[in-house]
């Protein structure tokens, strides 16, 4: 029976795609792809993903979210696209639906993935390497060793959550930190901790910093994360 694939592409730079991946998206007939709507603009973290691998050329349809904490627009869409999914299924066309990062964390393919499961479509999943990952092996420092504990934290709002988490793990790895960066970065500048911020990991807009005073002026994109070690 035919499968519906879920794909995860990676954080940014076009050659982090499995081999896997890379082989699946270009057997499919049409590929589902997510964006964001900022000011009436659409945009697409993984469009240029797909553009590098010449796969514009095929079927593509993209499904854009409007960043926002009300989830009502995001739900709709999730909604709608599930059922252009099954119409296109139901015509017999192979599919894929991507996303960035890995298709498990903090992915927008997830909120898909349970709306395929009720309409009773068949799904299988290709991980894919995590930004986190990669903003590591950027900074050339490990995640953890030995027994180290790791968290994985988004949208943080004070510093005293980051120091409530210090007492249990050794690394904590902040997602989303933009809507809370102003809340705690002075504070966060204060500490003897080891800091590795990391923006648009693997694209041509990279940076990554592990001087924190770089940042006072600097705008905090959504892509964006900080790796903290004791």
């Amino acid at each position: 029976m035919q499968t519906i694939y879920g794909i995860a592409l990676g954080p940014g730079d076009p050659e982090l795609l499995t081999l896997k991946a890379l082989r699946t998206l270009k057997e499919v007939d049409l590929i589902f792809y997510p964006g964001s709507i900022t000011k009436g603009t659409k945009k697409s973290y993984v469009f240029p993903i797909l553009q590098y691998h010449g796969l514009e050329k095929k079927e593509l349809k993209g499904f854009f979210l409007k960043m926002s904490s009300d989830r009502t627009q995001a739900s709709t869409v999730y909604t709608q696209t599930a059922k252009e999914i099954k119409e296109a299924y139901h015509l017999g066309k192979k599919i894929a639906i991507v996303c960035e990062g890995d298709i498990s964390l903090y992915a927008s393919f997830s909120y898909l993935l349970a709306e395929l499961q009720d309409l009773q479509l068949p799904v299988s999943l290709i991980p894919g390497i995590n930004s986190f990952s990669l903003g590591a092996a950027q900074h050339l420092v490990p995640l953890s060793l030995l027994d180290d504990k790791i968290a994985v934290i988004p949208r943080i709002k004070e510093i005293s959550e980051i120091t409530k988490y210090f007492e249990v793990f050794d690394t904590v790895i902040l997602m989303k930190i933009r809507s809370g960066w102003n809340n705690f970065r002075l504070e966060l500048a204060k500490k003897d901790w080891n800091c590795y911020y990391c923006e648009r990991l693997g694209t041509n807009q990279e940076y990554i910093t592990s001087d924190l005073t770089k940042l006072t002026h600097r705008e905090i994109p959504y892509f964006s994360l900080l790796i903290i070690k004791k």
